[in-house]
């Protein structure tokens, strides 16, 4: 009986495996950040700074948890992945649940009043950088609120994503450098 290889790259069908559930994760995901936006009551008073931060602040404490446990997940290039697809539709929908906030309780903040779809509809066209212009902020706490996104749209995708590529090259190399190779460490990807 022959010894396993240390730091040997899995077979083909276990990396199908592997990548059928972090595909099957994200979508989890994706489905529950949705359904909590679209079926979770909108609170009657309007936002205000510290709303906005303490949301903000619920997206930093979900990107923290990410980087030790892409470090110290069996599959860490996999787990950045599944990170990253959390990381940003919360982020987006964080914004979009703050423009529909302020769209309710001032008509006037945009060129339309916003549903749940449209507001997510203009965070996605600001994060992109499309700005089609069919919507736009009207009043200065509205176009703030924008300028916030903006820039927090360069943090998030500059240094997010260098921190979680970071977290996984860790991972790896914690591995002892073989990207999909079963490690010694118990983890998900």
């Amino acid at each position: 009986m022959s010894e396993p290889h240390v730091g040997r790259v899995p077979t083909t069908p276990r990396r199908w495996r592997v990548g059928l559930l972090v595909v099957l994760r994200i979508m989890l995901t994706w489905t529950a950040l949705s359904a909590a936006y679209f079926f979770l009551p909108t609170p009657e008073r309007a936002p205000d700074a510290r709303w906005m931060a303490v949301q903000l602040l619920v997206f930093l404490v979900v990107g923290a948890f990410q980087v030790p446990a892409i470090i110290r997940s069996r599959y860490p290039i996999a787990r950045a992945v599944e990170a990253l697809a959390l990381t940003v539709p919360l982020f987006l929908l964080i914004f979009a649940r703050i423009y529909l906030e302020t769209s309710l309780h001032d008509a006037g903040a945009f060129s339309e009043p916003l549903d749940r779809t449209a507001a997510l509809y203009f965070t996605v066209t600001v994060f992109t950088t499309v700005g089609f212009g069919d919507i736009v902020a009207e009043t200065s706490n509205a176009r703030l609120m924008v300028v916030v996104q903006m820039l927090l749209n360069l943090v998030v995708l500059g240094a997010g994503i260098r921190l979680l590529a970071s977290a996984a090259r860790r991972g790896v190399a914690r591995r002892g450098g073989v990207p999909d190779g079963p490690g010694t460490t118990a983890g998900h990807p």
